[in-house]
């Protein structure tokens, strides 16, 4: 069953980066609830006191990876991308959103931009263009349907070390849904509410994460080192926990980007 869906409105795209040798990338897309919760009544998964979450459409554009300095960058995709996810798709099913080939090394930044989309577009952006938003939020308070629409226009940024070698790579973009409606003193955010909505964005905004994930099963890769010649180092599970040291080739991070490879659902 298809849980999870992803439409690419543009073929990805890289900067050129000539004489350097280039890898496979991919980058995955995971939104869950992070409770665990089982489904509320209406299909949708619980996110707050009373408040059901049954959709939620993300647009995105220029999704990159960077160094420290700002000065070694890759485009992986130009966009815009549209994330649409529903039901059991909350609960954090993986679906690949960019296969691209960049220059091998180690890279400390993975950024987006949220950002609202113009017309024309594809028929999928249509309801977004409608509401002249970037964020379409559906579900249920007190059993009583619900939209929020966002006209959010900001960059999210994870640092963390994205190490590219001779093997695949994979990056897994979370997006955790557990606190979009609820305040930092632990009391709901009404989405119907308009004294609430900065507090929802900001939340929208801060639950972007991400981290290595080359076995892609969602979670974080454990001290695999990821730069050395693809020899898994005997770990036969490694894919649990925060403590990553990867990057043990770093110094080999050339500029400049490769070529993208083609997106999914062009339109």
């Amino acid at each position: 069953m298809k849980l999870c869906r992803v439409l690419f409105a543009a073929s990805l795209a890289a900067a050129a980066c000539g004489g350097t040798a280039k890898n496979g990338l991919t980058v995955s897309g995971k939104l869950s609830a992070g409770s665990g919760a089982p489904a509320a009544s209406d299909g949708g998964v619980p996110l707050a006191d009373g408040i059901t979450l049954t959709r939620a459409r993300i647009a995105v554009r220029q999704l990159r990876v960077e160094d420290k300095s700002g000065t070694i960058q890759v485009k992986l995709s130009e966009g815009p991308l549209l994330i649409d996810v529903a039901g059991d798709g909350l609960k954090g099913s993986l679906v690949e959103l960019v296969d691209a080939s960049v220059p091998a090394g180690t890279y400390d930044k993975l950024k987006l931009q949220v950002h609202r989309i113009e017309a024309p577009a594809a028929a999928a952006f249509e309801d977004l263009i409608k509401q002249n938003a970037s964020i379409l939020l559906e579900g249920q308070i007190d059993g009583k349907d619900f939209t929020f629409a966002s006209s959010l226009e900001a960059e999210a940024e994870h640092e963390g070390a994205f190490t590219v070698g001779a093997g695949a790579t994979n990056i897994t973009l979370d997006l955790d849904a557990s606190k979009w409606f609820t305040a930092a003193d632990g009391s709901r955010l009404d989405p119907s509410d308009p004294a609430a909505r900065a507090a929802i964005e900001a939340n929208i905004l801060a639950s972007f994460s991400a981290f290595q994930d080359d076995d892609e099963d969602g979670i974080e890769d454990q001290n695999d080192d990821h730069g050395q010649d693809g020899a898994d180092a005997g770990d036969d599970n490694g894919k649990h926990g925060p403590g990553d040291d990867h990057g043990q080739d770093g110094g080999n991070s050339g500029p400049g980007g490769g070529g993208g490879g083609d997106g999914v659902g062009h339109t």
